[in-house]
């Protein structure tokens, strides 16, 4: 198995996770690029790029042609992928949240499956797509067959967020910036979570991963009202000498992450800034458009969630 410099902190979510957050180190890309961008369209030799892809999809476990990936737009619509097969399918599509879920009906008979409108295999959460209901009932899943679940987000600034059941086979990746998530994505997304698993307050965990930090996210006092009246004042910090407010992101995603319902002890933090650390990020704000990318990404291993359920058991 590829080994990479994932940022990770072992014991955080269960064993059927496999997760990291990416630098801009272990890949193949030259120049700007160099080396493990995950960027398709940022001006980077594309063989090069699904060679990157290969490296982090052998080094987590999963297949890359059924990874799960949106077309960020700094909104809060959420995606549910219940099977491998449909990660492919949400290329292309706007959102910035995708939760992945084993719980309804996989491995199970038809006629074992719950009749609610959750037996569909992909979903969204706040759109018109139909998703588990309120009569959902959660369904283990029973077999060892199914191939690993596995979904993404890019970001040059942004803040990738990865959220795990700490019970059951489920988690989801966020794409949070300002936009997103003052929307409300976090909020929609630990709500996707507990609808997936019929459960109002699901014990969940956390990692917030590295972005802009504080001193260098500069806004304006537009940004800064969003943040105050959407999160906190707390997160809006002006200092002397600062002519215009700053914004601690990962203070308020952490914010958001507790008010949710996740418990601050289940909430790990990456502090690093993707702005002032040019060596090990790529960063849209220092490098422009035709920055590199790095991800926080997620896969969700059947086999182990069911060899611990098994152990668990004994």
């Amino acid at each position: 198995m590829t080994t990479l410099p994932l940022l990770h902190l072992d014991g955080l979510f269960p064993p059927w996770i496999r997760w990291g957050f990416t630098t801009r180190h272990g890949g193949v890309s030259t120049g700007p690029y160099q080396s493990l961008n995950l960027g398709w369209d940022v001006g980077d030799d594309p063989e090069r790029v699904r060679e990157n892809h290969r490296l982090l999809a052998e080094a987590l476990a999963y297949d890359p042609e059924t990874l799960a990936t949106v077309r960020q737009v700094h909104g809060h619509l959420v995606h549910v992928v219940r099977r491998a097969a449909d990660g492919r399918t949400l290329r292309g599509k706007q959102g910035d949240a995708v939760v992945l879920s084993w719980g309804l009906g996989v491995g199970l008979a038809p006629s074992e499956r719950s009749e609610s409108r959750g037996d569909r295999g992909l979903a969204e959460q706040g759109s018109d797509a139909p998703g588990p209901g309120p009569e959902t009932k959660y369904q283990e899943p029973r077999t060892k067959n199914a191939p690993p679940l596995a979904a993404l987000v890019r970001t040059a600034d942004c803040c990738p967020v990865l959220i795990a059941s700490l019970d059951r086979p489920a988690a989801a990746v966020l794409h949070c910036g300002w936009r997103s998530t003052v929307r409300g994505l976090v909020a929609h997304t630990v709500a996707c979570l507990a609808q997936e698993l019929a459960d109002p307050r699901p014990p969940l965990a956390a990692a917030i991963g590295p972005c802009i930090g504080p001193d260098a996210f500069e806004v304006g006092e537009e940004v800064a009202a969003a943040f105050g009246q959407k999160v906190s004042l707390d997160v809006v910090l002006r200092r002397p000498g600062r002519a215009k407010p700053h914004i601690d992101l990962q203070a308020a995603v952490r914010q958001l992450l507790i008010r949710a319902g996740v418990a601050p002890a289940r909430i790990a933090v990456f502090p690093r800034c993707t702005v002032s650390e040019p060596d090990d990020f790529f960063s849209f704000r220092r490098d422009g458009h035709d920055a590199g990318r790095q991800a926080g990404v997620v896969s969700l291993v059947l086999s182990a969630s069911l060899s611990a359920s098994s152990a668990s058991q004994r």
